[in-house]
């Protein structure tokens, strides 16, 4: 195995093939819940729904804050003919994709959206155990040589999802809320085939060191080590700041009079424009740079995107329908840079001695932060206005980003001394405390 493991280090080719299959497992996610996700603020705030109530939306992505728990599971039990991590990919994304299509059958209104977030609920739940076992993937399949090239290829991919699945929302008045949903959902399935029909890597040499040593997966053992200290805490920081400042956009767009269909429009073309954007050059950035440098640069935009949509909401109206594509492509170009190098480092900091466990733990506390941001974000919306609230989140998502950057240095050398613990026949928890 360790052969096999110096096999894959020493060969200098870069594996598209794999990087595209593991990048077409995260665009067919973000079919339905680019739709969903766009579709379903928006309609229900033309429905009537005060903006104070979008906690009720964010309650599915409750459930991708317990991953961690999920993640024992899918990273302790597999079939090694299938594939460790296949052997969830499969049955989670049909299940998915099956609640996706009863919803189908529930247009959303003021009494059918408690049906809907309810089962969206238990989607989550099933997709996060899908979710677990394609990030672990990518975390164990990457490493220092294509990991940037890696993470551009998934959000390229991740983007281009949430491009079809947004856009989608154009076709909401045409096609309806069933059809579209269905449609969503057919997608979620095809976009699995690519990585399914692989055949699935072995597991990484950390993963077989850790099961020679007779050791599980650990919660205890992931918590107690001195990087999670700052990358846990972090991580729900980051989760927190980027929904307070975007989740409230589609909803903003609605306050401002802007039509459900031109929604569509506009933000699956502007995020797919800036982030493919972001995608390209990230890579670029990081070589010359390094991650550290890119984050700083993103950073820098951060108060900018905050302050324009501040000042859109204090002129009283939007720029027309191409300038406001060409705008907000932009922001999230510019800012993405930053939400690229914490993305990068995540595949990074996570254990390929326990992928799952340890991506999902940092993808739960994100997701927790996610559902915070959200939540606060209505409320202050709603009582101070999105002139003020647009404001203050740049300050928040700013502050956060400034975190990201002093703290890197010295987690980039926890991880480093991490990752030459589990290779080798030592307790990793023991060498990382020397440091």
């Amino acid at each position: 195995m360790a052969v096999k493991e110096a096999e894959r280090i020493a060969d200098k080719k870069i594996n598209y093939p794999k990087l595209l299959s593991i990048g077409s497992l995260h665009m067919g996610q973000y079919f339905p819940m680019g739709f969903g996700g766009i579709a379903l603020p928006a309609i229900m705030v033309s429905a009537g729904m005060p903006v104070s109530m979008m906690w009720l939306l964010g309650l599915p992505t409750i459930p991708r804050s317990l991953k961690w728990l999920m993640a024992l599971v899918v990273d302790n039990y597999g079939s090694r003919r299938v594939g460790m991590r296949k052997t969830w990919i499969i049955p989670c994304t049909v299940l998915g994709a099956s609640l996706y299509y009863v919803i189908s059958f529930m247009p959303p209104t003021m009494l059918t959206i408690y049906t809907i977030v309810a089962i969206l609920v238990v989607k989550s739940f099933i997709m996060g155990a899908q979710d677990i076992a394609v990030d672990a993937f990518a975390a164990e399949s990457m490493n220092d040589r294509d990991r940037a090239i890696g993470t551009s290829i998934i959000n390229i991919m991740a983007n281009l999802g949430g491009f079809i699945g947004g856009s989608l929302m154009a076709a909401y008045g045409l096609l309806g809320w069933g059809l579209t949903m269905t449609l969503a959902a057919t997608l979620l399935i095809l976009a699995a085939v690519p990585a399914v029909i692989r055949k699935e890597p072995p597991p990484p040499l950390a993963s077989e060191q850790r099961r020679k040593r007779g050791e599980r997966p650990s919660l205890i053992r992931a918590l107690k080590r001195r990087d999670s200290r700052y990358i846990i805490p972090f991580l729900f920081a980051f989760g927190y700041a980027g929904t307070f400042m975007g989740g409230l956009f589609s909803p903003f767009l609605v306050h401002m009079g802007v039509p459900l269909p031109s929604i569509g429009g506009i933000l699956p073309v502007a995020g797919l424009i800036g982030g493919t954007g972001t995608a390209l050059l990230t890579p670029i950035l990081v070589k010359r740079v390094g991650l550290r440098g890119a984050g700083i640069v993103g950073m820098c935009f951060l108060p900018i995107e905050g302050l324009t949509f501040a000042w859109l909401s204090y002129r009283g109206e939007l720029p027309g329908f191409l300038t406001l594509i060409a705008l907000c492509s932009a922001l999230f170009f510019s800012t993405g840079i930053y939400g690229y190098a914490v993305s990068i480092s995540r595949f990074r900091w996570a254990s390929k001695a326990q992928a799952g466990t340890d991506y999902s733990l940092q993808s739960s506390l994100w997701n927790l932060g996610v559902y915070a941001g959200g939540a606060v974000a209505g409320f202050v919306a709603e009582w101070y206005g999105y002139t003020v609230y647009y404001i203050i989140a740049a300050g928040v998502a700013t502050a956060f980003a400034l975190c990201y950057v002093l703290m890197f240095n010295y987690v980039e050398r926890l991880v480093q001394v991490r990752e030459a613990a589990e290779t080798e026949d030592v307790a990793p928890f023991d060498a990382v405390e020397a440091v």
